[in-house]
């Protein structure tokens, strides 16, 4: 039997080739391409975490050079020196990270809109993840380039310091192009892990972005092991003389008994501010006193991590204090009476950028909680509770705990240092007087940078009146 024309002439039809599907860092690829220009254009949207990163990377960028300062020292006391730089650094970590983690934070959380938009557009939940992460990394990898160029413009200004004598130089703190590249490479990596951690508690769905709030539940385990921890280093701390056959293993020693407490703290300090919030709620008579407690409960964890960064300068408060109640004697050698003014003069510098640090950090913070907080304060708004009110509790949910940080903090800080330098130092006059003034200018610059960010909470109201009506 033969086919008939028409059967031979029609054949199974043949699929069109279609283009492969986009991977979902393609597509985030093509979309970060197409909204380049919006991005660019919402200068509000990256100004204010390129300028954080670009401090971080400058301070980070200055502290480590002078640190490499140090080590080129030699003679008697270049071990004392660079144990003291190298303690220098390790206590300038935290809020330098903390301030990091916080920029990277307000750049994932200015983009809620754009997020919950392409989701209704059909993108994916990993392709949107992954234009976050594509945005984060670009805006982290400008502000390390920034910051590359302030610590440049810094150079100079930190080589009038003098430390053994005579200026540090402005070539002094040079780290060398190597270095540099590998600083800018930490910075997007670190900024980069901090969103994509952050991005893991955040959930995206079309009808919105929001942040899954889950209320941690602390045990009173913590304030047993933290003080066991502060107990120990005290102990640590009264017998270095014995413990230490030589200068470099006595600045171990005194390294160890100042960095345990400081991990002690952060276990003790969400459980302590957890609990002062539940006492204040109870007793709360005034709307924005119960708001602030409610703030508090709501994440102490979150909290601590905006003012846990002062518990590490009330310790270097309390010792730049008792470096001011040394005096060298007339019997003393050059060396010693150089040694005493350098500890003077890099205990203020060290204090000086973990304040401005903390400060930043604390400001930046806020700016993403009042953006990932923009219903509540609308909603509060529209209920009749005045700006004034709100922004009133948001400070006090920032100011009570920061207040007890300070506090709490020197205490230990006061133990740690009465066996290393005796009674007569920690109880004169001068660290009577020069530690709780370092402490209340502390407080005072990170109130100042929470009353800046009233200008957000002012706008986001306003925002989302206007789009109500």
């Amino acid at each position: 039997m033969t086919a008939s024309p028409l059967t031979a002439h029609v054949a199974a039809p043949t699929d069109p080739t279609l283009p492969a599907r986009p991977s979902s860092w393609a597509a985030a690829v093509q979309i970060a391409r197409v909204l380049a220009d919006r991005t660019v254009a919402e200068r509000s949207a990256w100004a204010l975490p390129v300028t954080a990163l670009a401090l971080v990377s400058a301070l980070t960028l200055s502290v480590a050079g002078g640190v490499r300062w140090f080590y080129a020292i030699g003679g008697e006391y270049g071990p004392l020196y660079q144990g003291l730089s190298s303690i220098a650094l390790v206590l300038l970590v935290i809020p330098l990270a903390t301030l990091a983690g916080a920029a990277a934070r307000l750049a994932v959380s200015r983009r809620d809109t754009r997020l919950s938009s392409l989701r209704l557009l059909g993108a994916t939940t990993t392709t949107v993840r992954a234009l976050t992460l594509l945005e984060t990394g670009a805006i982290a990898l400008l502000g390390a380039v920034v910051g590359v160029a302030g610590y440049l413009a810094l150079m100079p200004v930190f080589g009038l310091l003098h430390f053994t004598g005579g200026p540090i130089g402005p070539t002094g703190l040079w780290l060398g192009a190597g270095p540099l590249l590998l600083a800018v490479l930490g910075i997007v990596l670190l900024t980069l892990v901090s969103a994509a951690i952050g991005l893991r508690r955040v959930v995206i769905s079309p009808l919105g972005v929001r942040t899954r709030q889950t209320a941690p539940r602390l045990h009173w385990a913590r304030v047993l092991v933290g003080g066991v921890a502060i107990v120990a280093s005290v102990g640590v701390a009264e017998n270095i003389g014995f413990l230490a056959e030589d200068i470099a293993t006595a600045i171990v020693y005194v390294g160890l008994a100042l960095a345990v407490p400081l991990l002690a703290l952060n276990l003790i300090g969400p459980w302590v501010i957890g609990l002062i919030a539940r006492f204040d709620a109870f007793r709360a008579r005034t709307p924005d006193a119960l708001i602030a407690a409610r703030t508090v409960l709501d994440n102490p964890k979150v909290v601590w991590r905006q003012v846990g960064g002062l518990s590490m300068i009330s310790f270097v408060a309390v010792i730049t204090g008792v470096s001011f109640s040394y005096n060298a004697s007339p019997a003393s050698n050059p060396g010693e009476v150089l040694l005493i003014a350098d500890l003077r003069t890099g205990s203020l510098l060290t204090l000086g950028i973990a304040f401005l640090t903390v400060a930043c950090s604390v400001g930046i913070t806020q700016t993403a909680a009042i953006l990932d907080r923009r219903s509540l304060h609308v909603g509060l708004d529209m209920l009749g509770m005045p700006v004034g009110l709100i922004d009133k509790a948001r400070r006090r949910a920032v100011m009570r705990p920061l207040v007890l940080v300070v506090v709490g903090s020197a205490l230990p800080g006061l133990l740690l240092v009465l066996p290393l330098a005796g009674f007569s130092q920690v109880s004169s006059i001068e660290t009577l007087v020069v530690t709780p003034l370092l402490l209340v200018a502390g407080v005072a610059l990170v109130a100042a940078s929470l009353r800046v960010t009233r200008l957000t909470l002012t706008g986001v109201v306003a925002e989302g009146l206007a789009r109500a009506e």
